[in-house]
């Protein structure tokens, strides 16, 4: 039987149904420019029953799972991304016990300044400069932690992740019992023309104190040389088991150790900076007793019965397998896609919890992996889009030739969060619209990930039903 002109149903895929031409009346005089200044508008479904095109739209199936990426990079790396080290522990119902801990080397500032034979070490203080990150409770709450030496010696020219490893000594050399205003933090993160500084200071051992005291000598090359220096003092590990909260820190010129001393009565000091050193978040979670307790595989399709996850840090994506699209236009090859919208609906609300936004999607190759461009032949594949995707590196160092979806030529696509419609919505349709002309291969793979904040500078999370996971496309075809 032929399909009715009001309602066509492609089955087991979508549920396509027409849509006005009223509502769609400018683009379908745009249509009518491209097809034919001269053409009748009869003949594009304006007017009479013999309509020669129709603007449709489907709204297509999208399975999904949840992948555990590998290596996500959580080192500080270059003046342009977010420098952050995070530390702290949450306990949190969908995604476990997370707990963070910064790992930092530090170096001696001046090597060429001598002090007196006869100065006397006085005290070693460790300040640093809090970021104003934070994810858990709100409000005013009691944070405490504890600073160790490293016992793994770290190298400048390795990358760390996330589950990198970095031991240190079980005795502190340091503590602290603070609080933290999460709700001032998050009003001082907000206001980007605010210069507040919010810094801690902890009074580190004095055998420690004592010993980088002892090792200030400009003629010595065990001091001078950073190589051989941190063969001595590997550097530090920042530890909270308080379980509520993690915080970022900035590593910047405001975060240092110094070493006082004095001469007679002439006071001063020496500097040990974490800029110039290598530094990272070390994260791990502990999910056994949530949904995601059989996740125990990186690069493994996991399919819980009704949620999908997203969680920074840790390296949580959701999967989309857009394979519905290729269907579409297999099934209906003379078409123009007018629009695409990808949303993700029904989202809890936010309370205290920090979600990603907006978020980005990143090409995935067969081996659930993001996608990187290895070959020449992967290099001409990706130009054949023409900016219609663009390399991962305006999202993360991480991704530096990991195509990703655009919204046009120099700007990624993004989903974006409404807390007042609660969804997550974007619209994809360029980076579609070259799919369909590049169909003779497919790209059905896709991760959603997190933009912002960076994926491995923060522990923002979002939890979604799966249902809740639109595709719709409009798009116009003949009426045939």
């Amino acid at each position: 039987m032929k399909p009715s002109k009001k309602t066509i149903t492609i089955p087991n895929r979508s549920i396509i149904s027409i849509r006005s031409w009223w509502v769609n009346a400018p683009l379908l005089f745009l249509l009518a420019f491209l097809f034919s200044c001269d053409e009748d508008l009869n003949r594009l479904g304006f007017r009479g029953e013999d309509q020669q095109f129709k603007v449709y739209f489907a709204d297509l199936p999208v399975p999904s799972s949840v992948l555990w990426m590998d290596s996500v990079r959580t080192m500080n790396y270059t003046s342009v991304e977010t420098n952050r080290l995070l530390f702290g522990s949450y306990s949190d119902p969908y995604f476990g016990d997370v707990q963070s801990v910064a790992v930092a080397q530090f170096r001696p500032t001046l090597v060429t300044t001598f002090i007196p034979n006869d100065a006397v070490y006085d005290s070693a203080i460790l300040q640093f400069q809090y970021d104003f990150y934070h994810y858990g409770s709100a409000g005013l709450s009691d944070f405490s932690f504890t600073v160790h030496e490293l016992s793994t010696e770290l190298s400048f020219y390795d990358q760390y992740f996330a589950n990198s490893t970095a031991n240190y000594v079980a005795t502190p050399i340091g503590s602290l019992a603070t609080t933290i205003d999460a709700d001032y933090f998050t009003k001082e993160a907000e206001d980007t023309d605010a210069d507040s500084t919010v810094l801690a200071k902890i009074y580190l051992d004095n055998n420690f104190g004592q010993r980088l005291f002892n090792f200030i000598n400009p003629e010595d090359e065990n001091f001078t040389n950073f190589q051989l220096f941190k063969k001595e003092f590997k550097g530090l590990a920042f530890v909270s088991n308080v379980t509520d909260k993690v915080v970022g820190i900035n590593t910047g010129v405001t975060s240092y150790i110094r070493v006082y001393y004095h001469t007679g009565e002439t006071s001063n000091y020496q500097t040990y900076q974490f800029t110039t050193g290598a530094a990272f978040s070390k994260i791990s979670s502990d999910r056994s007793s949530t949904e995601l307790s059989g996740l125990t595989q990186y690069h493994t399709d996991f399919e819980p019965a009704s949620n999908r996850y997203i969680q920074s840090g840790m390296g949580l994506v959701t999967k989309l397998d857009i394979s519905a699209f290729y269907d579409l236009i297999e099934d209906y090859q003379n078409v123009i896609i007018n629009s695409v919208e990808l949303s993700i609906n029904n989202v809890p609300t936010q309370g205290t919890k920090k979600y990603p936004t907006p978020l980005a999607l990143v090409m995935l190759d067969e081996d659930n992996k993001f996608k990187k461009l290895k070959t020449k032949q992967d290099t001409t594949d990706y130009q054949a889009f023409k900016n219609k995707v663009i390399l991962g590196s305006y999202i993360s160092f991480d991704l530096p030739t990991a195509p990703c979806m655009a919204s046009d030529g120099s700007n990624l696509f993004s989903l974006t969060y409404s807390s007042t419609n609660n969804k997550y919505v974007g619209y994809p349709t360029l980076a579609f619209q070259q799919l369909y002309a590049l169909r003779e291969k497919r790209y059905p793979y896709w991760a959603i990930l997190p933009q912002s904040p960076a994926f491995a500078k923060s522990l923002n999370q979002l939890v979604f039903s799966k249902d809740d996971l639109k595709l719709r496309v409009y798009y116009t075809r003949p009426n045939n």
